[in-house]
């Protein structure tokens, strides 16, 4: 008997000890802490190619262009060099056409059955033409010397070679234009010249649908944001072609030629050169000195809401290799702006 009392006491002792040695700090109600939200995520889009420039304040996390290769019409083996560009992974192309083509001499009907066939052989690989490059050595619309019949001329046959490529490529909608070579003596005289030649063009291209694409050059009109501007500016309808290597090879500095021209940014030339030097070398990316292409492609789709394709303007450069410079661009600018 006294044993159980024993142990009822020693219960009592124990269970009363429990009640006043509390299990540890009060913390209070626990409330779990939220998990920090995560940055928005984005997933990468390629973006369908457009003329159309995007609204003020678009979204760009995630977006990527379409990167673009430039082919001479009269290059050797054509068909070959179009199937390296498109196993290559390209999808769009430019394609060059030299006064050595010799348009002037043939018929309408003869230029039209040849673009057929290589509009046939492009679509066969399964490529698209965002741009052309109209011809422009011999073609004197920006430096007539003083003859308003050469110009006149010059500016009809640009017009026949914009109808004939409009018909044989029905599906581009940009037509890069080059000034003519060397200039006029003031250069303001080239200026006016080409703003002439520019009011009996346009017109040509909007009845056709397509927008005329002035270029920056080298040796030649338009090689500063200035002189484009006088060039361009009250001229209706009048895009912009922005050549990097060229702005970077007369000493400009490439990211702020490319925000001046803004929205009216109609297509690009992408190609490396030395900073300064006016050698127009068309180098592969790394072989020049232009180090700001991260800034580049943000500024394309910020700044001037460009929604068109990166064309590549290496003619002769192999494919696979131009693609991955291209992967390092948009490598790099994914890391620097986390894009």
């Amino acid at each position: 008997m006294r044993t159980i009392y024993s142990l009822f006491l020693a219960l009592l002792l124990f269970a009363s000890c429990s009640e006043k040695s509390p299990a540890g700090p009060d913390w209070g109600d626990f409330t779990p802490t939220p998990e920090p939200e995560k940055p928005e995520q984005f997933t990468t889009q390629y973006i369908e190619p457009t003329t159309v420039v995007a609204p003020v304040g678009s979204q760009i996390a995630g977006l990527r262009f379409y990167p673009g290769i430039s082919i001479n019409i009269e290059q050797k083996n054509f068909n070959a060099r179009l199937a390296e560009i498109a196993s290559a992974g390209f999808k769009y192309i430019e394609i060059t056409i030299k006064h050595s083509y010799g348009i002037n001499d043939k018929s309408d009907d003869t230029v039209l059955a040849a673009f057929s066939t290589v509009a046939s052989q492009v679509k066969a690989v399964g490529l698209t033409v965002w741009s052309i490059h109209l011809p422009f050595e011999d073609k004197n619309w920006t430096n007539p010397g003083g003859s308003e019949n050469i110009r006149r001329q010059s500016v009809q046959y640009l017009n026949r070679v914009m109808r004939l490529c409009a018909a044989g490529f029905p599906e581009c909608k940009n037509y890069v234009l080059h000034g003519s070579k060397g200039v006029l003596s003031p250069r303001t005289e080239s200026v006016a010249q080409a703003r002439k030649s520019l009011a009996e063009m346009i017109p040509v291209a909007k009845e056709l649908g397509v927008r005329i694409c002035v270029e920056n050059l080298v040796g030649s009109l338009c090689p500063t944001p200035e002189e484009m501007a006088s060039t361009i500016d009250g001229v209706e309808d009048a895009w912009v072609t922005y050549d990097i290597g060229h702005a970077h090879c007369v000493g400009q500095d490439v990211v702020q030629f490319l925000k001046w021209i803004g929205p009216r940014l109609g297509t690009v030339h992408i190609h490396d050169t030395m900073f300064g030097t006016k050698n127009d070398s068309h180098s592969l990316i790394g072989d020049g000195n232009i180090s700001k292409w991260e800034e580049v492609y943000l500024t394309m789709l910020k700044d001037n809401r460009y929604r068109g394709v990166f064309l590549f303007e290496l003619s002769g450069a192999n494919a696979v290799t131009v693609m991955n410079s291209y992967n390092k661009i948009v490598s790099d600018y994914q890391k620097a702006y986390n894009q």
